[in-house]
């Protein structure tokens, strides 16, 4: 039961981060028109196509097959609007692709899809709870039992209760062991997008959060798909390994490295003073990953910054401002672009 439940959250995961590598790839090839943003876009169509039905064969119950059903046509209405944007863009209709993307349908929908998630991943961890009570009251049960004889078996009741200690004692370390992994990117043991999600609400509900400004850099590493098909897919992953340990190098210990997608992070770092502070933060990122050149050959950092007041700041909408701002970057040949918000600032 344990299994099959951490395959659907797994599942899950999957689905709704390769949604999101389609919607980054429609977004890269309406902002540059060039057609390699084309590659995440379709291979994130097929892997959400794939995992969607890996759900539905593994469910077993008509809730949550009907939660499948209203996710896929969430599903359905996004990729219709990636679909939609992306066939304008190419016939040359881009004023009209782009007025698309303002209508916020395509937000919607994507919402909708989070949302139902969400709610299909939180009663799937719900059965698992409860799955785990009542494996630990049939555990209470039989030693109960076994007391009850205690005086005639002694011996063998103390052998089984020893044995059932232990059974019990792996079914909890397996339970906590799966519920770690599914917040964690199973490449580089960085928190995956929905630890940030959920480490960003509790640095918003945090009173000390309330007196500092929250700073988002949402970096995309350049470079990393002509490494990953000249080199190879293992090479690739060991680039993407040591951009982590790199980023978590140069950053301090209260701010937060995580990894969102296929070659981008988020850092997100609590009381940065001034852009002139954030500024060198960056200077720091780009210079340490330079260092990886030497093996891995051109590679470099694309970001984007923004930052919010910390009293009643908006995940969403600072990630978003700060994912904005990292396109600019990348038109710009890589570097760092702050928000509007901000000073205004670049640097290739």
């Amino acid at each position: 039961m344990q299994d099959r439940v951490a395959s659907v959250i797994k599942q899950s995961d999957a689905l709704l981060l390769a949604i999101e590598d389609a919607e980054t790839g429609q977004r890269g090839f309406l902002l540059t028109g060039d057609e390699k943003y084309l590659q995440p876009y379709f291979e994130g169509k097929r892997v959400a196509a794939r995992a969607v039905g890996d759900l539905i064969d593994s469910v077993h119950t008509l809730s949550q097959f009907a939660a499948l059903r209203a996710i896929q046509r969430d599903m359905r209405d996004k990729l219709d609007e990636l679909d939609q944007t992306v066939r304008l863009e190419r016939e040359g209709h881009h004023e009209e692709a782009l007025a698309i993307v303002r209508s916020d349908a395509g937000k919607e929908s994507m919402d909708r899809l989070r949302s139902g998630i969400g709610r299909f991943v939180a009663d799937c961890e719900a059965r698992r709870s409860t799955a785990l009570t009542d494996s630990r009251r049939r555990v209470q049960a039989t030693e109960y039992a076994f007391i009850a004889l205690l005086l005639g078996v002694a011996g063998l009741l103390a052998f089984t209760a020893s044995m059932q200690a232990k059974a019990y004692k792996g079914v909890i370390r397996g339970t906590k062991r799966m519920s770690r992994d599914a917040l964690r990117d199973s490449l580089t043991g960085l928190p995956n997008r929905r630890d940030l999600a959920r480490r960003l609400e509790k640095l918003r509900a945090d009173d000390g959060t309330a007196q500092q400004p929250v700073t988002a850099l949402f970096i995309d590493l350049d470079g990393f798909k002509a490494i990953n098909d000249k080199l190879g897919h293992a090479v690739g992953d060991a680039l993407l390994r040591a951009v982590s340990e790199s980023l978590k190098r140069v950053t301090r210990l209260g701010d937060l490295v995580a990894r969102v997608g296929g070659d981008e992070f988020v850092v997100i770092a609590p009381g940065l003073a001034s852009p002139s502070v954030i500024e060198k933060l960056c200077e720091r990122l780009m210079a340490e990953i330079r260092v990886l050149a030497s093996s891995y050959g051109g590679v470099g950092l694309s970001i984007g910054v923004a930052t919010q007041s910390g009293a009643g700041f908006v995940a969403e909408e600072l990630l978003q401002k700060a994912d904005n701002a990292m396109y600019v970057a990348k038109r710009s040949g890589g570097g760092y672009h702050f928000d509007a918000g901000l000073n205004s600032c670049s640097r290739s």
